[in-house]
């Protein structure tokens, strides 16, 4: 493997561990300003994710200006990273069960009880 197929794949391991992690905010998040996928599903805008991967991966800012120099498209920049898919797909995949699909119009889960 080259090196950029071995920093993608860092990048990409790193990036699912953070949604992991943090699935029930950015969960929220992509309701809101959520982008489709090529494989059906839906991600976060991409200046999130090259936001949170350049802070979870230091390595990355030496190359974003080249990169933002050859072509400042952010959507871009996701899909030559290898970062331009559905993660909850992804995590579905990996723990082996079919990904948790948000009907249209179904309510979003509470965060606080509506009681007083």
């Amino acid at each position: 493997m080259t090196f950029f197929e071995n920093f993608t794949g860092a990048l990409k391991q790193k990036w699912m561990d953070f949604f992991h992690a943090n699935h029930s905010w950015i969960g929220l998040q992509m309701k809101v300003t959520g982008v489709k996928t090529p494989d059906g599903g839906m991600r976060p805008h991409s200046y999130f994710i090259l936001g949170s991967i350049n802070a979870l991966e230091p390595k990355l800012g030496t190359l974003m200006l080249p990169f933002y120099q050859l072509n400042p498209d952010a959507d871009k920049l996701v899909e030559i990273l290898g970062l331009n898919f559905d993660p909850d797909m992804e995590l579905a995949k990996r723990a082996g069960k079919a990904p948790k699909i948000n009907p249209q119009g179904a309510e979003p889960s509470r965060l606080l009880s509506d009681t007083k």
